[in-house]
């Protein structure tokens, strides 16, 4: 972070920018005033093109997201009803996207942001075509928005997409738009309308719930979903006072404070106690709303370091500057620093936890890009930062975005790739809009920074910032001493060369028995979990008394050594859990085990010892390396416990103090794609699994199990 008392250009730039914008009463999604000074070979060039939005020369993209955002609106404008507009992936299945049953209850705002984008650009530029996409805009709004009888509406649209909806439709008034497109009717309803109030109360089924009555305050406490959502009602709350609308008041049992704050700032208040107590490290528990004790805490994942660069911008994008407190300003740096050592050439981003794949990447650009408006960035880190998110908008059109689909979409969800249930298929128009939205903001701050034009660091100068990374970095969510939180709570990352990998240590009491919250090292092309699944992966396994049980949790005495050029971790786990979703702690049983983690250049060794003090049956283990290369090129070699890999990262593999193992295809179960084998960047082909005889553990007695894999740089 900045020394005290130093004021930096980063600073200085930022400020300035912020002013400007309040000024100017400009939103942080205003297109630029003049398109056509984005560079070819720059972020502007990516997102939003040259003057029409095209893909300027050398930009090497296959569409701007420009581009794709008016392909979108053009889909749905060109169908005679617009509730029967199909998205078709290809996988014999299309979608009805717009249809009322979606799963997604954030759709009408997706819509109203991602579509005004287009309007905005239109008017801008005096299209004359501007009055026909307004009549389908305002068409398809009023239909999602119209109540069917009582309280009770054609579509949901709760919390995040009450937010996208408030964030259109302050864009439309920074550019004197908002009563062009909404009647003085349809404004009523969206005042009445978007609220956080489904956010509060004893209704957590998620049945919409009404404000109460003027002058009731609501119970701050009263939120019924995850403690993220705070962040989402700061949001809501700020935006519609920055529309000049009135918002419901808070108030708290614990905290008389809450109630002498208007809602906006009760929120952000509340945020901060939220980073401030349920981690030492200054990152926020994503579990402690529903787990109150200190053993079922700490799921740290991709939110839990995005939380506060979505509370920074969100402050920026409301005017509340001055309420960014010292504070907030050094849990953003945590996260940059979490962030930093995991940056590559290739705009990767998170590989570890739940909503990845293209968020992951988003969210270190959406932190970076917070961290470069609060002025908590370097000069070079600016630079470096600008390259990741010029490098991740290039990975998302030509990696995510796929151009070759019967549909053209971001694909989250064929060719080998899944994603959480949360995300799935039937959402996919919305995910298109919340995700080309990210970037749209993010290039727009970028803009205002003043690298409008900017071409991004070389690769030459880019990879040379990354080679003089260290080694390795710990970041501790709950830091060494912590009484309240006794167990170890970690990330570990490791650099060898252009590869990231990382060991990600969480409780994740609601996800520890789906692979991505495994103690096992992630890298991209290489080790992958798979979303809402587990099995052995990478992992000592066991079956006792005809149940599963895993070692994902109970973390103890966590260390992380560099010796001779090898990072070497090492820690306890000192029960096991049984292996799955939401297992009770009385399911956990006595068995304990010894691990260490070995990382060399281009290669990689676990072992496990495993002890009891008093199990008395007889257990048996598994561990199974799963990799994405062609199963007809992976060979296992004739000592039974090592396999050969082809044209793929992973080169072998080979397992110790098993019994025996066995190569099979991971791809194909059944004659249908196997569900655990798509992972967020695509499809693993090949499972080498290893199995011990049953055996017991007696007092005092151990068993060593291990793996080696050795691996080839990134291709």
């Amino acid at each position: 972070m900045l020394s005290p008392g130093k004021t930096s250009f980063a600073f200085a730039l930022s400020t300035l920018t912020a002013l400007l914008v309040t000024a100017c009463g400009g939103s942080v999604s205003d297109t630029p005033s003049d398109p056509s000074k984005g560079g070819a070979v720059s972020l502007h060039g990516i997102v939003y093109g040259a003057s029409d939005t095209s893909v300027p020369s050398g930009a090497g993209v296959p569409i701007t997201m420009m581009g794709q955002m008016r392909a979108l609106f053009d889909l749905i404008k060109k169908a005679p009803d617009f509730t029967q507009v199909v998205m078709d992936l290809g996988d014999g299945s299309p979608v009805h996207v717009l249809d009322t049953n979606t799963g997604d209850k954030f759709l009408p705002g997706k819509l109203a942001l991602g579509l005004s984008y287009i309007l905005i650009d239109m008017k801008t530029k005096g299209d004359p075509k501007y009055a026909d996409y307004l009549a389908t805009y305002q068409k398809i709004t009023t239909a999602m928005m119209t109540q069917m009888h009582g309280a009770d509406y054609v579509y949901a649209n709760t919390s995040w997409g009450e937010y996208y909806y408030l964030v259109a439709l302050n864009n439309f008034k920074a550019h004197g738009m908002l009563n062009e497109v909404f009647s003085d009717a349809m404004l009523t309803t969206l005042q009445n309308r978007l609220n956080f109030c489904d956010m509060f109360g004893a209704d957590a089924s998620g049945k919409t719930n009404t404000c109460p009555v003027a002058g009731v305050p609501i119970d701050v406490a009263s939120l019924n979903t995850a403690q993220n959502y705070y962040a989402v009602s700061y949001g809501i709350a700020g935006l519609r006072q920055k529309l000049g609308w009135s918002n419901p008041s808070f108030s708290s049992k614990t905290d008389p404070t809450v109630a002498t704050m208007g809602a906006r700032d009760a929120l952000l208040y509340t945020l901060t106690n939220h980073i401030r107590n349920d981690s030492s490290g200054g990152f926020s528990d994503e579990a402690s709303n529903t787990h109150t004790t200190y053993y079922d805490q700490a799921r740290f994942d991709r939110y839990s370091t995005l939380l506060i660069g979505e509370v920074t911008e969100r402050t920026l994008e409301m005017g509340n500057e001055a309420n960014l407190t010292p504070e907030l300003k050094s849990y953003l740096r945590k996260s940059v620093d979490l962030i930093l050592p995991q940056l590559n050439a290739d705009g990767q981003g998170f590989n570890y936890g739940r909503s990845i794949g293209p968020y992951g990447d988003s969210a270190f650009m959406e932190v970076l890009t917070a961290a470069a408006n609060a002025g908590v960035l370097t000069a070079q880190e600016m630079q470096v930062a600008y390259s990741f998110i010029y490098k991740a908008a290039y990975r998302f059109d030509t990696f995510w975005y796929d151009p070759s689909l019967p549909t053209p979409s971001v694909n989250m969800w064929v060719k080998g790739r899944g994603t959480d249930t949360y995300r799935g298929k039937p959402r996919v128009m919305g995910e298109n809009f919340s995700l080309l939205h990210q970037f749209m903001y993010v290039n727009a701050w970028w803009d205002k920074l003043g690298f409008g034009s900017k071409a991004p660091m070389s690769d030459t100068d880019l990879q040379a910032w990354l080679d003089a990374r260290p080694h390795y970095t710990l970041t501790w969510y709950n830091l060494p001493g912590d009484t309240a939180h006794p167990y170890s709570a970690a990330l570990v990352t490791v650099r060898d060369g252009k590869r990231v990998i990382n060991l990600n240590l969480s409780q994740a009491p609601d996800y520890n028995s789906y692979t991505p919250y495994y103690p096992t090292p992630f890298s991209d092309k290489l080790i992958y979990g798979t979303t809402d699944l587990g099995y052995a992966l990478l992992i000592p396994q066991v079956t006792y008394n005809g149940k599963t049980y895993i070692p994902v949790t109970y973390y103890k005495n966590l260390s992380v050594q560099e010796n001779n050029g090898q990072v070497v971790v090492s820690f306890d786990t000192t029960k096991f859990r049984q292996a799955a979703k939401n297992a009770t702690y009385a399911t956990d049983i006595d068995l304990q085990v010894h691990t260490v983690l070995t990382f060399d250049h281009g290669s990689m060794t676990r072992t496990d010892t495993l002890s009891s003090a008093t199990l008395t049956g007889n257990m048996a283990v598994e561990t199974d390396f799963t990799s994405f290369a062609d199963f007809q090129n992976t060979t296992a070699n004739s000592d039974g416990f090592s396999v050969k890999y082809a044209n793929s990262n992973a080169t072998s593999y080979g397992a110790t103090g098993f019994d025996s193992c066995a190569l099979s295809n991971f791809e194909m179960a059944a004659g249908v794609t196997n569900p655990l084998s798509t992972t967020p960047i695509g499809q693993l082909h090949s499972k080498f699994a290893c199995t011990t005889l049953p055996f017991a553990l007696t007092a005092g007695s151990q068993r060593t199990l291990g793996w080696t894999l050795k691996y080839a740089d990134p291709s």
